[in-house]
């Protein structure tokens, strides 16, 4: 996304909201985390409710912060009805704090939701995105200008921003949006602009109005409503194959992808890098040097033998790595962790991945 969305500067008040600056640590919320993104230097937040089912795919909501903002200025308002909706929250900061749309944000995203799944396993059918004020209209910006699959938006209190056609030729993902009458977005004109827009192109939405509500003012009914909202939208078909890209592999023609990311014993942390030398099911990752390798993975189909996509790989470090196998067709995930320290033991998974053909 090549605009730089510096929004509503002037009616942007999330650091009204309250803010919050102590560490995951000392978070009395069960389920909340603070994640460095070392690629951006930024950082994001992880809510993963407590009495959420660990035994199957769940929804997951990117939120963006307002302008002036950052992620935990909004824990308190957002946390609760995470909860009671379902969802795991995806919370990251902003390149510069005052609005959207720098290209580095885009990394940041999208690394954040690497980083975040790595422990849990993400729906990929519904993960959405949702924020308030500035992070609103980021939210339906990058879900009508990118192909980054997100399922539906929650805006609240967003301002209007054109946009032209939905870049993402199979589906447009329905909106639901939220103003208080008392705000300048509501009374001002961006209300009626956006539901004009998404009139034209044909984006379903629905709306939430609160009488005399100010733009900086957040409640609890109405959050939940909108996390609701977003957990009941699944995107259609097939995720999008991967894209072979310098951080990760793409294997059994794009149908998987493989992310590795490490830590070494200074403390250092990265991510892996893609060897030249591929094939159609298997490659190599380095982590230093691209003249030394650490890990050989390979993704094979062993559906007539037992019905599931069989994941090996075999590594040559003591450093701490992660490596996370998606399959896009069907969003699930196989981790597989080597503490730090430790001498990297083969993986010969042969029930990684269900999901034949």
């Amino acid at each position: 996304m090549k605009r730089m969305l510096l929004i509503g500067l002037v009616v942007s008040l999330g650091v009204a909201l309250g803010a919050s600056t102590a560490r995951a640590q000392d978070n009395p919320n069960a389920g909340l985390e603070y994640f460095d993104v070392p690629a951006t230097g930024s950082y994001f937040w992880r809510y993963v409710p407590d009495n959420l089912p660990r035994d199957r795919p769940a929804p997951v909501v990117l939120f963006f912060h307002g302008s002036g903002g950052k992620p935990e200025n909004y824990l308190k308002f957002v946390v609760g009805p995470a909860k009671i909706a379902g969802v795991i929250l995806v919370m990251p900061r902003s390149k510069n704090g005052l609005g959207w749309g720098d290209p580095v944000d885009e990394k940041t995203v999208t690394e954040s939701l690497l980083i975040a799944r790595q422990d849990v396993t993400f729906d990929d059918r519904r993960i959405s995105v949702a924020g308030h004020s500035a992070g609103g209209a980021y939210a339906y910006l990058l879900a009508y200008e990118t192909r980054l699959h997100f399922s539906a938006v929650f805006s609240m209190g967003a301002r209007y921003y054109a946009v032209g056609s939905i870049a993402d030729p199979d589906y447009k993902a329905p909106i639901r949006m939220y103003y208080g009458t008392g705000d300048p977005n509501y009374f001002g004109g961006s209300y009626e602009s956006l539901k004009a827009q998404w009139q034209r192109l044909g984006v379903p939405w629905e709306e939430e109005l609160r009488i005399d509500a100010l733009h900086q003012e957040m409640y609890e009914p109405t959050t939940i409503k909108g996390f609701q909202f977003l957990a009941s939208k699944s995107y259609p078909g097939s995720i999008a194959a991967c894209i072979q890209g310098p951080d990760h592999l793409c294997l059994a023609d794009g149908r998987f992808r493989v992310d590795v990311t490490w830590k070494d014993f200074t403390g250092r942390t990265g991510v892996g890098s893609v060897a030249s030398c591929t094939t159609a099911d298997s490659g190599l990752f380095w982590f230093f040097d691209p003249n030394n390798w650490e890990l050989l993975v390979k993704v094979l189909d062993g559906c007539a033998v037992n019905g599931h996509h069989w994941v090996f790989a075999a590594a040559t470090t003591s450093v701490e790595y992660t490596l996370t196998v998606t399959d896009t067709l069907t969003g699930a995930t196989a981790v597989y962790h080597n503490p730090l320290g430790t001498a990297a033991v083969a993986i010969n998974d042969t029930n990684a991945l269900t999901g034949c053909p």
